[in-house]
């Protein structure tokens, strides 16, 4: 019996400690776009995409837009990062948190980003998507918003 808690005890302790380092803290945070942010993480300068989302581009309608809200969202917070990998780019792949709130999430709530359908795996984002789309909020105040990954396949 006494192994068998020394063990639980141990597998409890590796999985805490692996959650405790999931999330890097970052600094000195510069906004690129609305889904992309450089960030130095552990002393390495590194380029990170948001996970999931998909915002407008810079020369797409409210593509200044989405990239001031991620600014607002980031300025003079506690802001950390949870890797998911990397893209094809080299860039990280992250959800990133903002005084403990996802600004992915936050992105899509507030109408300056779209789930993005290729790659997204957390199909609660939808629900926020609609609900932004119903009370018009950010780009979904335009008529006939383009999708970023179609205005790309137009450019």
């Amino acid at each position: 019996m006494t192994k068998v808690l020394n063990t639980f005890y141990l597998l409890a302790f590796c999985i805490a400690v692996g959650l405790l380092n999931a999330y890097t803290p970052l600094e000195n945070i510069r906004v690129v776009d609305g889904d992309t942010i450089q960030a130095e993480a552990k002393g390495k300068e590194i380029k990170i995409r948001l996970a999931e989302i998909d915002a407008p581009e810079m020369n797409q309608p409210f593509g200044k837009q989405s990239k001031n809200f991620l600014n607002r969202l980031l300025y003079e917070k506690d802001v950390t990062l949870i890797s998911k990998g990397e893209d094809r780019y080299g860039r990280t792949l992250g959800e990133i948190y903002a005084n403990g709130e996802s600004a992915n999430a936050l992105m899509i709530k507030s109408g300056f980003a779209w789930v993005y359908d290729r790659y997204v795996k957390d199909s609660s984002l939808y629900q926020y998507q609609d609900q932004a789309k119903a009370e018009n909020l950010g780009l979904w105040r335009a008529k006939d918003p383009i999708a970023p990954w179609m205005w790309r396949k137009q450019k």
